[in-house]
C-alpha cells in the first residue's frame, strides 16, 4: 500500500542524503515549496524558488549543498542531496507505490485462441488480443486496448485505455502506452496519379517497433513504415499529441514534448530533446545530443549537440540575435523613414 508517513531520517536514508535539523520530524505529504504546509516535505531544484526556503511552512526540504547554506526557519529540516530533483522523483515513486493486483483475463475481454499470454497478465474488460499476438509476463491491458494480429508486447508493460498496437508491431518491456495512443497505423504514403490528378495509396507493409523502457503519451500516433520499420529506441519519453511519420526513428533517451511532429524517414539520434510544437521535415538527420526549440521548423540536418530555434530553424545564437533585431524593427522603421525624409529635404534644398 502507499506510504502515509516517514521521518526525515528515513527519507534521508532512502535517498542516500544527509540531514540538517531534526531527523525525527514526521512527514505526512509531499508538496510544492511555495504552498507546502506543516508536515510536508518539498524540494528546491530551480534557482527561482530558492527564496521560498526562508518562508516555507514545510517540515523539511530536499536541497543541494548550495541551498543548504542559506538561512531557513528553525522548524525546517533539510535533506541534502547531490540532485534534489532526482531525489524528489525517487521519493514520490516510493511514496505512491501500490502493489499490483492480478485479476487475470476478464470474461468481457477477447483473447484469440492462438494468442500467447505470459504469467500474471491482466486483460481488462473490452480489451482485445488478436490471433498470434504475444503479451509478456505481468503486463496490463486496460479496457478498450487493442493488440493486433501477430503483435508483440513485452513484460511489465501497460497499455492504457483505448490504446492500439496494430498488427505485426512490437512494444518492449517496462513500457507505458497511455490512453488513445496508436502504434502502427498506416504511414501517410501516396503516389500521385498523373492521369486522374488523384492520389494512389501505397501499401504500408512495414511495422513500428517500440524498445524497452519507453513512455508514449496520450493520443500519440506512430506510423508503421511503408517498408522496414519505424523505431523508438530504449528509454525515450514521448509526451501527449506527438506524431511520428513512417520510417522515422528516435534514438535512445530522447525527450519529445507535446505536439511535436517528426516527418517520415527522419532519423533522430540519441539523447535529443524536441520541444513543443517543433516540426522536423522528412529525410533529415538530427545528431546525438541536439536540442530543437519550441515551434522550430527544421528543414536540414542538425549536427550533434546543435541547438536550433526559429522557423526556419537556425543555430540558437543566430536565432537569438535575429529575435533581438526583430524586436527593434518598429523603431528601426521609424528611424529609416525619418532619415528618408531628411534626405529628401536635403536633395530639395540642393
Amino acid at each position: 500500500m502507499a506510504v502515509t508517513s516517514m521521518s526525515v531520517g528515513e527519507i534521508a536514508e532512502l535517498l542516500e542524503g544527509r540531514v540538517e535539523g531534526d531527523p525525527s520530524t514526521e512527514i505526512t505529504s509531499i508538496e510544492p515549496i511555495q504552498s507546502a504546509q506543516a508536515g510536508a516535505i518539498a524540494f528546491i531544484s530551480n534557482r527561482k524558488y530558492i527564496r521560498q526556503l526562508a518562508t516555507t511552512a514545510a517540515g523539511a526540504v530536499l536541497v543541494s549543498d548550495e541551498v543548504a547554506a542559506l538561512p531557513r526557519p528553525e522548524h525546517v529540516s533539510l535533506v541534502i542531496l547531490d540532485d534534489p530533483y532526482m531525489g524528489f522523483a525517487k521519493l514520490l515513486t516510493h511514496w505512491t507505490h501500490v502493489e499490483r493486483v492480478v485479476s487475470g483475463v476478464s470474461e468481457q475481454a477477447f483473447v484469440a485462441p492462438d494468442a500467447t499470454l505470459g504469467a500474471d497478465v491482466n486483460v481488462m474488460p473490452f480489451a482485445y488480443v488478436g490471433p498470434g499476438a504475444v503479451v509478456g509476463d505481468r503486463s496490463d491491458l486496460h479496457p478498450g486496448s487493442y493488440v493486433g494480429a501477430g503483435a508483440k508486447v513485452g513484460s511489465d508493460t501497460t497499455l492504457g485505455p483505448n490504446s492500439v498496437v496494430h498488427h505485426g508491431c512490437e512494444v518492449g518491456s517496462r513500457c507505458h502506452i497511455y490512453a488513445g495512443a496508436v502504434i502502427g497505423s498506416d504511414g501517410f504514403g501516396f503516389a500521385p496519379d498523373l492521369r486522374t490528378g488523384l492520389h494512389y495509396k501505397i501499401p504500408q507493409i512495414g511495422k513500428a517497433v517500440i524498445e524497452d523502457d519507453v513512455e508514449i503519451g496520450a493520443n500519440v500516433t506512430i506510423d508503421r513504415a511503408a517498408m522496414g520499420e519505424t523505431r523508438v529506441s530504449q528509454g525515450t519519453k514521448i509526451d501527449n499529441l506527438v506524431q511520428m511519420g513512417h520510417g522515422s526513428s528516435l534514438g535512445r533517451g530522447c525527450f519529445v514534448v507535446s505536439q511535436a511532429g517528426i516527418s517520415g524517414t527522419t532519423q533522430v539520434g540519441h539523447g535529443v530533446t524536441i520541444a513543443g510544437q517543433a516540426g522536423i521535415a522528412g529525410h533529415v538527420k538530427i545528431g546525438d545530443g541536439a536540442a530543437i526549440g519550441a515551434k522550430a521548423g527544421v528543414h536540414a540536418d542538425v549536427p550533434p549537440g546543435g541547438r536550433m530555434l526559429g522557423s526556419p530553424a537556425m543555430p540558437g545564437e543566430v536565432a537569438k540575435r535575429s529575435l533581438a533585431v526583430i524586436r527593434k524593427l518598429p523603431e528601426m522603421r521609424r528611424r529609416l523613414r525619418d532619415l528618408d525624409q531628411r534626405l529628401k529635404a536635403l536633395e530639395s534644398a540642393d
